[in-house]
């Protein structure tokens, strides 16, 4: 199970004065996750957010913020001391990192790893003048045995190409939203998958767990429900066999198919339940969902649920009338 914090922590400085923005900004960072020192890039006004969850002993964040300089010189990490290194998924924007001789230039679809236990420099900035980052920091000694040689990877452009690179960075995102974390998964997860993309820079193959397999397999089905592609084809993603593939399931007590129509129906109630789609038709929400037609949709959610989704929904609707 997810050992989470209680409740994720968000900050923002929308609310603070703008001449106190880079001390608030600062201080929050340091307080919850990481003590680093920050200064803005040119003239744009300090502006960031955050979200952060810690999941055991592995701090994840979706950050962004406007143009600045994120640092640890040698004189903070000996003050403040911090045994883990940390991944940045570049969403938005651009990141300039250095770290002992090394020097990267992150462009969304990549990332980059760095060693928090010495000092670097982390330049966000870019054209849009606005840079978005999922941060995984995670203990330095589990990554090195997992992968042992994480230190040589510092610096350098991660390319985040391919099924299993982009399910892990969706991985990430959906564990921070925490309502979107999925039961049965463990800090250790994280660390095994930031592991593969460092194994798969270095053209080794992924090394994952069949049981690790299924959670980004299930990730990538949940972010392309309405058009999943064949078994071999998704097999052939993932980079295993078909006979594979289907283990991965069957380790989990159900088929390939079984699991893609239990999203779909899932999905479908989820999407029934919002008030802001009450008048969107169920044959639109139906092939939102991947279901071929609003009838087969039907059947599929009576047999599930006991109930057709007009019903559903009027029941929904009920339960919380809209105040007009």
């Amino acid at each position: 199970m997810w050992a989470a914090s209680a409740m994720p922590i968000s900050v923002s400085t929308d609310q603070i004065h703008p001449a106190e923005r880079q001390a608030f900004w600062t201080e929050s960072i340091c307080r919850s996750f990481a003590h680093i020192e920050t200064r803005p890039i040119g003239p744009t006004r300090v502006s960031g957010h955050f979200e952060f969850v810690e999941l055991g002993s592995v701090k994840l964040v979706r950050f962004d913020s406007s143009p600045q300089c994120y640092s640890r010189d040698a004189k903070l990490v000996s003050r403040a001391g911090s045994d883990e290194f940390m991944f940045d998924f570049q969403r938005r924007g651009r990141s300039s990192m250095a770290q002992a001789g090394n020097e990267g230039t992150i462009e969304p679809g990549y990332g980059v790893l760095y060693d928090a236990r010495r000092p670097f420099e982390d330049r966000l900035d870019g054209p849009e003048q606005r840079s978005e980052v999922l941060i995984a920091t995670v203990p330095a000694a589990t990554l090195l045995q997992m992968f042992p040689q994480a230190e040589r990877l510092c610096a350098r452009p991660v390319p985040l190409s391919g099924a299993i690179a982009r399910s892990i960075a969706a991985f990430i995102r959906a564990a921070i939203r925490l309502s979107d974390a999925r039961p049965g998964q463990d800090e250790t997860d994280i660390v095994a998958y930031l592991s593969t993309l460092l194994r798969l820079a270095t053209g080794d193959d992924h090394g994952l767990t069949r049981a690790e397999l299924f959670g980004l397999i299930d990730t990538y089905l949940r972010g392309n429900i309405a058009a999943i592609r064949p078994a071999p084809a998704i097999a052939a993603a993932f980079g295993v066999s078909e006979r594979t593939f289907h283990r991965v399931f069957a380790d989990q007590q159900t088929t390939f198919e079984r699991h893609v129509l239990q999203i779909r129906v899932d999905h479908f109630r989820e999407l029934l339940q919002q008030p802001a789609l009450s008048q969107t038709s169920i044959a639109a929400l139906a092939m939102q969902c991947g279901f071929a037609d609003g009838a087969h949709a039907t059947r599929t959610f009576k047999s599930f649920f006991g109930v057709t989704p007009r019903d559903f929904r009027g029941a929904m609707s009920a339960q919380h009338p809209q105040i007009g």
